[in-house]
């Protein structure tokens, strides 16, 4: 089922980008000058052993932690501690050549961890009393079903630099992060909602399909997540424009689904990912390499976001990730733990046989974004 949508009826591309320029600026001035406090303390906290980054970028850091509370805190009962051995082997082992096996392992495991909703628990409470405690749980589940690897990069952070800080201090964060992403899913309820046309139906029938599946938790991310990713994907385009102006390198890796769904893909395999090799007039990833070929930059197709790793990161390279709307953000800490300059442009809408749909639907996006980001025009 297609999840998401921009190609909706009266809207342009120009309504949808002009709208989370909108939200985005009214989250910022809303709270921002009210977690000046926690980003300050945290930069002072990390400034020995990362580089610090744009305020902002701490900001959308901030809210993730609120969103991944609000979205999965009730599940993460479900982990087990003394499995936590058989959770990282798993894990570490997913993409080894006993990947297909790993994943129907990774399937039960994953429909375990998402099988309870524990309404019932302390963990319903609203806002106040989480505790570093229950931090701690968050993490060790998110990182217990693989599905947020980079995330989880950054919460570890934040939790060592929470546990330096009072018990008050930390009730008083998370009460400030929770009642954000409430903000954040009115605002994206009125203004939204309408690129969203399908996704209570697929959330409340996906199951089914993805039950003892190890996407299960992936491809059932919620509203808040969509809402948090297509406001915050812009905020972080903004916060790293200019260093990615600046980049000696341009590269747009984009995902298999915009290939040509007709015959197999015929790309030739590099270290980089797959390389058109023109084969079809009919294909986006064709079209996009032909721009790439006419404004300088380099197009690649990429399987899995793995492949970002092989890349030589010595070089200033600024990379553009095509992405569904759910994933932005994930990937802007994928290129910036690898030591590239990122931004990205959303695919128009899910059409990936492996996650969403039984077959697969090429997939596409707005190539003037694309050029407009790459040219700056």
């Amino acid at each position: 089922m297609i999840t998401y949508n921009l190609n909706i009826d009266g809207k342009t591309y120009d309504d949808y980008y002009s709208t989370l320029k909108q939200l985005g600026k009214m989250i910022i001035d809303k709270d921002y000058n009210k977690s000046k406090k926690y980003i300050d303390d945290f930069k002072v906290y990390i400034q020995n052993f990362e580089k610090l980054r744009d305020d902002k970028y701490y900001f959308i850091e901030i809210m993730l932690i609120g969103v991944l509370f609000d979205e999965y805190i009730d599940y993460t009962p479900n982990y087990k501690p003394y499995l936590s051995f058989f959770y990282d082997f798993l894990n570490k082992k997913r993409n080894s050549k006993f990947k297909s096996q790993i994943d129907i392992i990774r399937g039960k495991i994953n429909t375990s961890l998402y099988s309870i909703k524990n309404d019932k628990s302390n963990y319903k409470t609203k806002f106040t009393n989480y505790s570093l405690d229950d931090f701690y749980r968050l993490i060790k589940w998110l990182d217990a079903t693989y599905d947020f690897k980079d995330e989880v990069v950054r919460l570890k952070i934040w939790y060592e630099f929470l546990k330096t800080k009072s018990k008050d201090y930390v009730s008083f964060f998370f009460d400030f992060t929770l009642n954000h992403v409430e903000y954040i899913k009115k605002l994206g309820d009125e203004n939204l909602l309408i690129y969203l046309p399908n996704l209570e139906n697929y959330l409340n029938t996906y199951k089914q399909d993805h039950y003892n599946k190890e996407d299960i938790i992936y491809c059932g991310k919620g509203f808040i997540q969509y809402y948090f990713n297509m406001i915050f994907s812009e905020v972080m385009n903004d916060i790293f424009r200019d260093d990615f102006l600046n980049t000696d390198k341009k590269v747009v890796f984009l995902p298999a689904c915009m290939t040509q769904d007709k015959t197999p893909c015929k790309c030739s395999n590099t270290s980089y990912g797959g390389r058109c090799n023109f084969c079809s007039s009919n294909c986006n990833v064709n079209r996009i390499s032909k721009l790439g070929q006419k404004y300088n930059f380099k197009v690649y197709i990429i399987e899995h976001e793995t492949t970002l790793s092989s890349l030589d990161i010595n070089k200033n390279i600024g990379i553009v990730g095509i992405a569904c709307a759910s994933n932005l953000i994930a990937g802007g800490f994928k290129a910036l733990k690898l030591g590239f300059i990122p931004q990205c442009v959303v695919l128009d809408y899910c059409g990936c046989s492996n996650h969403w749909l039984d077959k697969k639907l090429m997939t596409s996006i707005n190539e003037n974004r694309l050029l407009k980001i790459i040219l700056n025009n």
